[in-house]
């Protein structure tokens, strides 16, 4: 997934949005305007936004655009390994299209979240010897270096 949102980063709109329909038709899905925008719209937005802050971003651009088809199209990329959902136990899921495996750390005073890689493969966990691992989720809380900067003055 790293090559890909690789090949989608500094590329202009017209061809993102080839490479973008190859990969809703590489995953057996429908392309339609709407699956195409939300798409766009993660690859293009690294803060992991909430459904409610895809629909408000995108309900300019395209007026007849639902929530329910935000909901549903997170639902159907999710399924389909296009996304990620994220549940740091908040009240609203967040969404990444960064699919390579890695951790994210959040800032307690601001909400910003940022993206760390965890190499995962080398993780030591004595007390898990035997165990069988199917996933690991690592969420570090702490504060950013903008909001101690703030508290500094």
């Amino acid at each position: 997934m790293k090559e890909i949102i690789d090949s989608l980063v500094n590329v202009e709109a017209e061809e993102r949005y080839i490479r973008e329909k190859g990969i809703l038709k590489e995953h057996g899905i429908r392309v339609s305007h709407q699956r195409l925008m939300v798409l766009d719209y993660l690859v293009n937005n690294m803060k992991h936004p909430t459904a409610d802050d895809i629909y408000k971003d995108l309900k300019s651009k395209d007026p007849i655009l639902s929530q329910a088809t935000v909901y549903n199209t997170l639902n159907l990329f999710v399924e389909n390994n296009i996304v990620s959902e994220l549940d740091f136990n908040e009240s609203r899921k967040r969404y990444d299209f960064y699919n390579k495996h890695h951790s994210h750390f959040i800032c307690v005073d601001c909400g910003d979240i940022l993206d760390l890689n965890v190499d995962i493969d080398n993780l030591k966990l004595d007390e898990l010897e035997g165990y069988s691992i199917n996933s690991v989720d690592i969420t570090i809380r702490g504060e950013c270096p903008t909001c101690l900067s703030k508290k500094d003055k």
